[in-house]
């Protein structure tokens, strides 16, 4: 009883390490507006902890080892004998028992469901798989140029790196870089956000100027970035910053071009969006009219845009419109029951597609403000992509990932490999194959023939997917600092 005393005593649990954990969890699970809103309020920023040494999903292995102590607390009696009980423990549900007369045999069969699955030749190893290393914070988002062997990508170290001439099978950038520059490595240039004198963000803890978000413009002449302090930026390839975009105050949650490029949106967890120029940086409107975090916009094309937010509302906006002054919108569509995560319009076309916390898929026609709903996810649907004007894809918390036709309404595809929440998903050029990314696992699928192709395992929880242009690779941000690819040819 000492020594458990003595063991006991020096066991603690912040509120510190309580934050940081959720802030993980948040992150790895897709909740990436909610990781930022909720870092930003608990001061994350400023936490002392090095989150390299946290092993991804430590909140649930700390949560699920707590409910085996309590299972084992409530049947293991005082003289060694064990109480044979078939009721279910729940973190939120109190326990009630159904003692059996006999004794609990442990099956080792039960636990085959726990295991990973095993794909052999389908697993990418060796050659197939390429690291790029430098970044010293988690990488929330990468992008390849829409024509280069050329990858961006954003970290929470307050960096974008430009990675080029990838071509061998491994690549390892060692060296941090905190300035703009270039590396010893000629194929990689480093730019640092600019910002007031801060503890730069290592070890999975986000800095000030965490990037959030970044995409390429259809040129490829510039990228944009958005970053936790709520300011946006445009990067030349070479690392040069081109423009800086200044009105925000909290951490945004998307950056995007107009399709010609000459304009920007920002959308910030500060209920409000932006409109910018995107040559001279100065804003052409602001927009205050959601009552809740905006999560994500998106344009129709050039003069046509969507934003969706927390307060369970679409608006539709245009560049043309005068009222826009007034932030009044030429639409507004309601009907989810739950936060909206993410709006994408189908090509060429007028229908909008919109996905919830309320496990339901809208199409939305703005004009008529009707929609249509999708509905056999069980749990929160956290990405939506359109594979053409007719077909739709979307990831789930619920671990599947879901192919729709949007004529017929019919779900055409299901795949169910994935044993934890789908955070991402991403259709290659040609539209042949679609990623899908769940916490430290990657899968690729073929949408015409249902079966998978490719699958890889990380060392760390996986937040972001993009394809290069040739469709051959397949790039990863992920939550250990590094970005994985993967080549699908072989």
């Amino acid at each position: 009883l000492g020594v458990g005393a003595r063991v006991c005593a020096g066991m603690s649990l912040t509120s510190e390490e309580v934050n940081f954990l959720i802030y993980r969890y948040l992150l790895e699970s897709g909740f990436i507006h909610s990781a930022f809103a909720f870092g930003h309020e608990s001061l994350i920023v400023k936490s002392s902890i090095d989150g390299s040494k946290v092993v991804p999903g430590a909140l649930i292995s700390f949560i699920q080892k707590g409910l085996q102590f309590v299972e084992i607390e409530a049947h293991v009696n005082g003289d060694g004998t064990e109480t044979v009980c078939d009721g279910s423990f729940s973190a939120v549900e109190p326990h009630t028992c159904n003692i059996k007369s006999k004794k609990r045999i442990f099956d080792p069969s039960a636990a085959d469901g726990l295991e990973d699955h095993t794909f052999g030749q389908q697993e990418a190893t060796g050659d197939d798989v390429s690291y790029l290393r430098g970044h010293s914070g988690i990488v929330c988002s990468c992008s390849w140029h829409p024509s280069k062997s050329l990858l961006a990508s954003g970290s929470g170290d307050a960096t974008v790196r430009f990675w080029s001439s990838l071509t061998k099978s491994t690549r390892n950038h060692d060296e941090h870089v905190d300035k703009k520059a270039k590396t010893g490595d000629d194929n990689v240039v480093v730019a640092t956000v600019p910002s007031k004198k801060e503890t730069v963000g290592e070890g999975n803890r986000p800095s000030e100027s965490m990037i959030v978000a970044l995409q390429w413009n259809a040129s490829g002449t510039a990228i944009v970035t958005g970053s936790y302090n709520g300011k946006a930026y445009t990067w030349a390839p070479d690392g040069r910053l081109l423009q800086s975009f200044e009105h925000h105050k909290a951490p945004l949650s998307a950056v995007k071009w107009s399709p010609s490029g000459d304009k920007l949106l920002t959308a910030c967890v500060d209920k409000r969006a932006a409109l910018w120029n995107a040559q001279t940086g100065s804003a052409e409107c602001h927009f205050a009219f959601h009552q809740a975090p905006i999560t994500d916009i998106d344009w129709k094309d050039n003069t046509t845009f969507a934003m969706c937010s927390m307060d369970r509302s679409v608006s539709i906006w245009s560049t043309k419109d005068q009222s826009n002054k007034s932030n009044v919108p030429k639409a507004k569509l309601e009907g989810h029951a739950a936060d909206i995560n993410m709006i994408r319009w189908a090509p060429g076309s007028d229908v909008l597609a919109s996905c919830s916390d309320d496990s339901l898929v809208k199409l939305w026609n703005p004009e008529s403000k009707s929609c249509q709903d999708l509905t056999q996810h069980t749990r929160e649907v956290c990405a939506i992509q359109w594979g053409s004007r007719t077909q739709l894809a979307s990831g789930s918390l619920d671990a599947t990932v879901r192919i729709w036709d949007t004529e017929s309404m019919k779900c055409t595809n299901v795949f169910t490999k994935h044993l934890h929440p789908v955070s991402s998903i991403a259709y290659s050029p040609d539209r042949s194959l679609l990623a899908s990314a769940s916490h430290d696992r990657m899968y690729v699928w073929s949408v015409k023939e249902d079966t998978l192709v490719k699958t890889f395992r990380a060392d760390g929880g996986i937040n972001d997917l993009s394809w290069d242009h040739t469709g051959h690779r397949l790039a990863g941000g992920c939550t250990n600092n590094d970005i994985c690819i993967v080549d699908i040819r072989s």
